[in-house]
């Protein structure tokens, strides 16, 4: 297996460097507009409660050229988490994929998409995922505060946006 998957990966390798020059440039999305959306929020951060307790730790960046944006969670609790941004090639929008250390338990694997921006200030993903005959509806929002922390909400809606209630309000703060 390991001479097939060096035999592909050299093939794959050629075969880019190869390529004109313009069509390696399509292959870097550093400067996709729908990705830059969640500039703003790059860097390592702690994460607050309200009242200054710490809820834990997170971690945003780019990778693979560019396309992906990544998340990586840490909470105090324990849990763990990834985010994996990118666009959609079948619709051509800005997707979450959020799978936590408990994946299999409802809401710990979900998938959202762009629903709302504020170039620079803020991004709302929306999604839903089943819980028994319900479906859940669930938004996360981050907004960039005055003092350059960032808001990051999560509410769920049982109701099929009604009505919301917050899952999670915490409060990034550079490390």
């Amino acid at each position: 297996m390991i001479g097939k998957w060096s035999t592909y990966s050299a093939a794959l390798f050629f075969l880019v460097l190869i390529q004109p020059s313009s069509v390696r440039a399509q292959l870097n999305c550093s400067g996709n507009e729908q990705l830059a959306l969640l500039d703003f929020w790059f860097g390592e951060w702690r994460v607050e409660n309200e009242v200054g307790e710490p809820l834990g730790r997170n971690t945003i960046f780019r990778l693979l050229n560019g396309c992906v944006v990544q998340e990586r969670w840490q909470g105090v609790d324990g849990g763990v988490g990834i985010s994996v941004f990118y666009i959609s090639p079948q619709n051509g929008k800005l997707q979450q994929l959020w799978i936590s250390g408990q994946a299999l338990l409802p809401g710990g694997t979900k998938e959202k998409e762009l629903v709302d921006f504020e170039l620079g200030e803020s991004v709302q993903f929306q999604g839903s995922y089943p819980l028994g005959e319900e479906t859940i509806l669930d938004r996360t929002t981050l907004s960039r505060q005055d003092d350059g922390n960032i808001l990051q909400l999560i509410e769920i809606s049982r109701d099929n946006g009604v009505s919301w209630e917050s899952a999670f309000r915490g409060i990034y703060k550079r490390r």
